[in-house]
């Protein structure tokens, strides 16, 4: 099924068609000669539709959020989720290491967090800071 078939992205109001903008990501994630130009036609079509008043802000955001969905296939993240995937399937993690349980798990700690007030690993930037400023105080 391609990415214009799934029905997921029925319905989205984006700048460009979904494939086409899943190639022009994977040209400018390449870092080919025609890297920069494919950056520059996005950037461009972003500002321009900003420019053009509350629908074009809606399609950029829309487009945005797309860009973000399909970087994550490039990503250490995706590379890192396939291969706990495949030793899912081949029987090699132990139940508590099975993948959709790791994933939920993390979801639901940021989750609890955001619902108690507190942003994620807010903790340890604090005390970090604190550490910084202290020893520049000395």
């Amino acid at each position: 099924m391609s990415t214009a078939d799934d029905p997921r992205h029925i319905g989205e109001n984006l700048l460009f068609p979904r494939e086409e903008l899943a190639s022009d990501i994977a040209s400018i994630l390449k870092g080919d000669a025609h890297s920069p130009e494919a950056l520059a036609h996005l950037c461009i079509i972003l500002r321009n539709a900003i420019v053009g008043g509350l629908e074009g802000i809606n399609r950029a955001s829309d487009t945005l959020a797309a860009v973000v969905e399909l970087t994550f296939t490039h990503s250490r993240a995706h590379a890192a989720a396939l291969r706990l995937h495949l030793l899912s399937q081949e029987g090699l993690l132990r139940v508590e290491d099975e993948p959709v349980r790791l994933i939920n798990a993390a979801i639901e700690r940021s989750t609890a967090g955001a619902r108690a007030g507190k942003a994620p690993g807010r903790e340890k930037r604090g005390a970090a800071e604190r550490r910084f400023r202290a020893s520049v105080s000395r």
